[in-house]
């Protein structure tokens, strides 16, 4: 059955939970949106772009008007008629590679519990939940795994493409996740996926607590003493920091913010680095050398060297006449990637009790980055028209040429390049959003 809902009639009810009110997150983000939802304050463009401001994410008061004005349809779980899988296809789109975008809401019928997401390839998404091939951790994805499909109902809510682009589904996702009908979801701020990739997160060996969010390591170096060539070494790879941290690029959106504060955490971290000091490991990780089929260098096929630091394996690999960075063999080992036929890999005494389990955890959000990556994901734009929107301004070019000579008629300066750069980041400028039709 096709039931129209108007998000806009969802209430907006106060929450209460405890955090951390120190000084320094008080410009967090997660902190804001937690904050606006305690004060029971209706949640308008201003409060949106407050949150937001770090993801350089911007509404306007018309343009959050109009999406809430989109309707969404209901579909009652598993898709199991053949109406209800056209209609799923009608709002999704027939192929997880291309599709609509839009935002979704899983309802529990037993207790009216929500929880809200966006993609902007929604068949992709839905495929997803569909499949059941999820980690089971957060709120939701372990109730859908434990009561199925057939527990939940399903609102979606597609965004028309002539109206609006794809990062207002963000927008739309972030409205509501300032209130707390969507207890299901653990994070209440929408993350941009900002292609400079430089901000690091920082979990638990189980990614379901985040102790620290980082906008670059130049942060992380500065608030958690964490060193720049320390966290190349560590950040999405499957050897935990101080044996009890894993430091990932990306977030994981149902891990839950933890109550420690930033002190309370540099301290456990300084610890942990005095333990490793005292025990002589701080740089002797040993490692181990397979030799593989095909090695020039050496005739011992199928063989496994022992050193006892990666200093040492280098020296070994410069008597054979190889050279390679300390550096370059890190990323090597990181990536399991072989290096003339011999690979290098860190030594099992080293790895912790844990390794394997993490080692799952790491690759399981490695491929959801790259489904992720995958929704976001830009066809090749030449030629095409240029939509360029702001407070009270809504326009279409023809082309980059046409954008460039409008805006200099207002004096605005506008380059071929900025342009280039505003249409693949989607940041503003000049108090301007621009995107491709």
């Amino acid at each position: 059955m096709d039931k129209r809902i108007e998000l806009s009639s969802i209430s907006a009810i106060p929450l209460t939970r405890s955090f951390s009110t120190i000084r320094h997150l008080t410009n967090n983000p997660e902190f804001l949106a937690l904050e606006h939802i305690k004060s029971g304050k209706p949640t308008t463009s201003w409060v949106i772009n407050k949150i937001l401001l770090n993801q350089n994410l911007f509404v306007t008061d018309s343009k959050l008007k109009e999406l809430l004005k989109v309707k969404g349809v209901e579909l009652n779980l598993p898709i199991s008629t053949p109406e209800n899988s056209k209609l799923l296809g009608d709002l999704t789109g027939k192929s997880k590679y291309k599709g609509f975008s839009g935002v979704y809401i899983f309802i529990h019928k037993n207790t009216g519990h929500k929880y809200i997401g966006s993609s902007n390839l929604l068949r992709r998404r839905m495929d997803y939940y569909f499949k059941g091939d999820f980690p089971l951790v957060g709120k939701f994805l372990p109730l859908l795994h434990k009561e199925g499909l057939k527990a939940f109902k399903l609102i979606i809510f597609k965004l028309d493409s002539n109206k609006f682009c794809s990062q207002d589904t963000l927008i739309l996702e972030q409205y509501y996740l300032l209130n707390k009908e969507f207890n299901l979801n653990t994070l209440r701020v929408v993350n941009a996926r900002s292609s400079k990739g430089d901000a690091v997160y920082v979990y638990d060996l189980t990614c379901s607590t985040l102790y620290y969010q980082a906008k670059s390591r130049i942060e992380l170096k500065r608030v958690l003493k964490i060193h720049g060539e320390t966290s190349k070494k560590y950040v999405d790879y499957k050897i935990p920091y101080l044996n009890k941290f894993l430091l990932l690029s990306y977030p994981i959106h149902t891990a839950q913010m933890s109550n420690l504060s930033v002190q309370e955490l540099i301290g456990i971290m300084q610890k942990e680095r005095q333990n490793i000091y005292t025990l002589g490991t701080r740089r002797s990780i040993s490692v181990e050398l397979e030799i593989k089929a095909g090695n020039r260098f050496v005739d011992t096929w199928g063989h496994t060297l022992n050193f006892d630091s990666l200093t040492s394996c280098i020296e070994y690999l410069r008597e054979l006449g190889l050279t390679i960075k300390r550096d370059t063999l890190t990323k090597y080992i990181k990536n399991e990637k072989v290096f003339q036929n011999f690979l290098c890999k860190y030594s099992d005494k080293a790895l912790p009790e844990n390794f394997e389990e993490v080692g799952l955890i790491i690759d399981e959000y490695k491929k959801l980055k790259v489904d992720t990556d995958l929704d976001s994901s830009k066809v090749n734009r030449k030629n095409k028209s240029v939509l360029v929107k702001g407070d009270n301004f809504d326009k279409e070019f023809e082309s980059i040429t046409n954008t460039i000579k409008y805006f200099d008629t207002l004096n605005i300066k506008l380059d071929r390049k900025t342009l280039y750069l505003r249409l693949k980041d989607n940041k503003i400028y000049k108090n301007y959003y621009f995107t491709y039709k």
